[in-house]
Formats: C-alpha cells, structure tokens, sequence
C-alpha cells in the first residue's frame, strides 16, 4: 500500500508541475538520493526526486483490536489495521547552472500540496480510490542543526528540498480467526 499511495501522490504532483509550467516531461522521480554504494541514485538531472524518509505508526489513533458479530450469531476476533504516518522529502537534484529552476521546482511542490489543503481524497487523487479514505499531508520544518543530521542520515549532501508528513495509511491484512460461538444458558 505505501508504494501504492507515493506513486499516486507523485503523479498528481507529475501532473500538477506539468500544468503549471507548462512542460511535457515528467519531472518528479521516485528514488534514494543515493544508491547504497555510495553513488548518485538519479542519472538525470533537473529532476525533483521523491524520497521515502522515515516511517512511523500514528499513536493518536487507535490499535485495540476487538469482536465483530457474524451472520450466523457467534463472534470473530479481528486484529486492528497499524497506523502509518510516511515521511516524503523533495529534494531539488538540479545542475548548478540550474539551480534558481530547482527552487521554482520546490516552490511548485509547496504550491502542490497547498492548493489541495494537504488533502489527497479519491475525488482529487483516483489512484487511491480503494485503499485509504483520505490522507493528509503536513509540511515538516527543521532547525538547521538538524538539517544536518538528517541530510547525514540520507547520505548525500544538502539539496534545496521540502519535507511532508503523510498520515494516516491504515496497513492490514484481514486473518480468519475461527468464529466463536454464543454461549447460551439453558
């Protein structure tokens, strides 16, 4: 599912910065910074790169699992979906010669995410029709003494770049419990 709803919300933005700058090209990519030899991930440049950062389970919402009533009277346990916020950075990759075109680009994701109020519903983004109800991104700002860190985390050097929280992506996987029966008094 987490793969499903970064590639959905990458087209959107895809689509978006197409409209927008009126471009043909496909100019957000889905990777690492780096790869894990320590090499550059992305061959092409002037690209804004979409990158999985961190994950991490909501704890406001609820895990308590619980009974549910079947056709026949008896009771099924089921286990509750795992809540989980994604963390997406965008990074501007853009040559030096390029560099004012990458802050654009960043400016135009910003833009992204606050024309649709941060909300990806099935209305405003079909690809997520069936998996998840809405989701809601929030902008994640960072003292610069962190920048540092997490940019040392993600082993690349600084690029001009933007952060956002998605939340919340409900991960499950319906297991058949046996029903348990209702026990009556005679």
């Amino acid at each position: 599912m987490i793969h499903d709803v970064i590639a959905a919300i990458a087209g959107e933005l895809n689509r978006f910065l197409q409209s927008k700058h009126n471009i043909t090209e496909e100019k957000v990519v889905m990777s690492s910074i780096v790869n894990l030899d320590g090499s550059v991930a992305v061959q092409e440049p002037d690209k804004i790169v979409m990158t999985l950062a961190n994950l991490e389970m909501d704890k406001s919402q609820s895990n308590v699992g619980g009974y549910t009533k079947t056709s026949r009277g008896g009771f099924q346990k089921y286990n509750p979906a795992i809540n989980i916020n994604v963390t997406v950075l965008f990074s501007a990759y853009f040559t030096s010669e390029n560099y004012l075109e990458g802050l654009k680009f960043i400016t135009s994701v910003i833009a992204f995410f606050q024309s649709r109020a941060g909300i990806f519903n099935a209305q405003n983004t079909p690809a997520i029709n069936g998996l998840v109800e809405k989701l809601q991104a929030e902008l994640i700002t960072m003292e610069t003494r962190d920048l540092g860190n997490f940019w040392g985390i993600m082993g690349s050097k600084y690029l001009p770049s933007v952060v956002y929280k998605i939340k919340t992506l409900p991960i499950k996987h319906d297991l058949m419990f046996p029903e348990i029966p209702v026990i009556k008094k005679t």
